[in-house]
């Protein structure tokens, strides 16, 4: 998992949330949605096609821990499992989505990475809400939910489709600079990492 989100949850899952104000508590989720995004975005150009759900899900958990304790709930991955798989074949669907596009070395990055962005910032979202309505959501209204936040999410990173050649030609650049040795491999993820961080 990414440092910064692994010690973005720590720290909440650490801090003391009873009697923090709305506002606290509405930022803390905001800030543990957006770095958990950002940090499943960087990971979705890792070169191993097909291995996204195992390296995605300790994201996805990590988060939906960390908003749960946000909103007074201490929960085991076990609990946390439980609830994401409520979203079911949503959930796997954008799975599947995101291995085969990546299969397109380059291309396939620029279409990741705004998926990946977007799942992991809907899964936040439908955390946010279950546990702020008291866990009275049932699976199908988280479903919706995430399709809906999945739907938004996609259509703004469209809208910045300009962003996104960019981008693609910004991570082509970096992958020709790694293969002809001008920068190593811990330049080359620190330079991903920034760019990903400006999506």
């Amino acid at each position: 998992m990414s440092g910064g989100a692994s010690s973005t949850f720590d720290r909440v899952l650490a801090g003391e949330w009873e009697g923090a104000t709305d506002e606290d508590e509405r930022a803390a989720v905001r800030d543990v949605i957006t770095v958990a995004s950002v940090a499943s975005a960087a990971l979705a150009v890792q070169p191993i096609p097909l291995v996204d759900l195992a390296i995605l899900a300790p994201i996805h958990v990590g988060m939906v821990r960390a908003i749960g304790a946000i909103h007074g709930y201490r929960l085991d991955a076990k609990a946390v499992l439980e609830m994401l798989s409520s979203l079911g074949a949503s959930l796997l669907a954008r799975a599947a989505v995101l291995s085969a596009v990546r299969l397109v070395p380059f291309v396939g990055w620029a279409v990741a990475v705004p998926m990946a962005y977007a799942t992991t910032w809907s899964i936040g979202e439908v955390a946010d809400h279950y546990f702020r309505t008291g866990r009275g959501v049932g699976p199908e209204g988280m479903r919706e939910l995430f399709e809906r936040c999945y739907r938004e999410k996609k259509a703004e990173k469209e809208r910045g489709e300009s962003t996104s050649a960019s981008l693609r030609d910004k991570l082509r650049q970096l992958v020709d600079a790694r293969a002809a040795g001008l920068i190593d491999e811990a330049e080359f993820q620190r330079k991903k990492e920034e760019l990903l961080r400006d999506l």
